[in-house]
């Protein structure tokens, strides 16, 4: 038996692009032992290049995408596509990595077995666009087989619930007879890579020489001993059935300990700060007594804590300026429009971050109102649904700028009408038998809000 998997576990991805990328081909008697990752966290958005400017592990080390060099050095990477743009601005192809350790063996008769566990960064479809973005973790095996049989495979990323237990293969001799690559991701926001099996990073023996070279973890091309491995196996191993000749030399194990190793540790003094939106809405309303409308403007985003923060191109001046960092990860500003900018609400706001050494990245924050549905009811008897939602646009309706809501139920979109108190919408649908499980209201003012039927 031959065995081959590629598994892929996708966020924002088309239902034809994950089909295409994970096929099942065979797997027949395949143990899989997915390991929950020690990955910890993952930095704001880079500026430019779109992917998390780092993800960090359970033993304190953060990593950045690694693009020094032309792609065959310490860092190694796929060369920039000429004339693509996206390409030509981040500095790399369709592929690049956070971190890659991979290890190798040579058995018996020249054949090999090949271990990749990797952190990567690219595309999908394989061309550098500017909302493709796919982040994933990756544990890929190899195994040229000599003889058929049961088969053994130890690796650092075993999982720690079962005591590391070695995973089990049967398989028939051939090239390539083993054939794992299970890859966990997604796009935006990337969320998934925390949850794959990659992790904690493996990184070079600092008690063995030589030393990882500064600012790196490793370098990929001088194999060395590795720490960080799950149960402590820092090495690959592959056991064969008794009285398999599997080395060349009459024993059934192959094992070793040297890996090629590369990341790059994560410097904020060398890549322009991340700008992060969280939240930008905005509250409005006009005083029923002198007919003046005011307004005023909350805006989060993250950013590096080193960074300063300010907020532009708000239509009065003076409310333009530095953000406040809440000593966390998170900066804020509130802005008071007065009675002659009220009416004037922007569409987007200019964020922008410089670091100590005056790299600066700037970003666009769109301002919404927010919405939120008060209250969803449906009425079986009456076969009714009602909705009432709020928007935090409280302008008087007189204005001929107050927002307009949107009851979406299914595919069906509905107009709400505004209903008592400024900025309060209702609507009541008949003729529903059964109730959605879910409805949302979208405003035309840019907010939104789903609710579930309550039971």
């Amino acid at each position: 038996m031959q065995f081959t998997i590629h598994r892929l576990l996708t966020g924002n991805v088309s239902k034809k692009i994950t089909t295409t990328l994970a096929s099942i081909i065979t797997l027949v008697g395949l143990s899989i032992q997915p390991v929950q990752s020690a990955l910890t966290d993952k930095g704001p958005i880079h500026p430019i290049n779109k992917f998390p400017s780092w993800v960090s592990d359970a033993n304190g080390n953060a990593l950045q995408l690694c693009l020094d060099g032309n792609g065959a050095g310490i860092c190694t990477f796929t060369p920039v596509i000429a004339g693509n743009a996206i390409s030509e601005a981040t500095g790399f192809g369709i592929e690049a990595f956070w971190w890659n350790a991979s290890a190798t063996l040579n058995l018996v008769g020249g054949r090999k077995a090949l271990l990749v566990q990797s952190l990567q960064a690219t595309y999908l479809p394989a061309t550098p666009a500017a909302t493709t973005q796919f982040a994933f973790g990756r544990i890929r095996m190899r195994v040229d087989i000599p003889v058929a049989g049961h088969y053994k495979i130890w690796h650092p990323s075993l999982n720690e619930s079962n005591g590391c237990q070695p995973e089990e293969f049967t398989a028939n001799a051939g090239t390539r007879a083993i054939n794992v690559t299970r890859d966990i991701g997604g796009g935006t926001p990337f969320d998934n890579i925390l949850k794959g099996e990659v992790g904690p990073f493996l990184v070079w023996d600092p008690n063995i020489l030589p030393a990882a070279p500064t600012g790196y973890v490793g370098d990929p091309n001088v194999n060395h001993e590795i720490i960080g491995g799950h149960c402590g196996i820092n090495y690959f191993r592959i056991e064969g059935p008794a009285g398999v000749d599997l080395d060349g030399l009459g024993n059934n194990f192959v094992q070793t300990s040297q890996f090629s190793v590369q990341g790059k540790i994560y410097d904020p003094a060398n890549i322009p700060p991340s700008i992060e939106p969280v939240r930008a809405t905005y509250f409005r309303t006009t005083n029923a007594s002198t007919g003046n409308t005011t307004a005023r403007i909350n805006v989060w985003v993250k950013a590096p804590p080193t960074a300063s923060v300010t907020i532009n191109d708000l239509p009065q001046a003076n409310q333009n300026g530095d953000m406040t960092y809440d000593g966390n990860s998170t900066f804020f500003k509130r802005a008071l429009l007065n009675a002659t900018y009220g009416l004037h609400i922007p569409t987007q706001v200019t964020v922008v971050a410089t670091s100590d050494n005056g790299m600066f990245s700037t970003q666009a924050v769109n301002i919404i109102d927010q919405v939120s549905i008060q209250s969803v009811s449906w009425a079986a008897a009456a076969q009714t649904l009602k909705v009432v939602a709020l928007s935090s646009d409280k302008i008087s309706v007189s204005s001929g700028i107050a927002p307009e809501l949107t009851l979406n139920v299914g595919i069906n979109a509905f107009p709400m009408t505004q209903s008592g108190a400024a900025g309060r919408y209702e609507l009541t649908l008949t003729g529903i038998t059964v109730p959605p499980a879910r409805v949302t209201v979208t405003s035309t003012k840019g907010g939104s809000d789903s609710e579930e039927i309550p039971d």
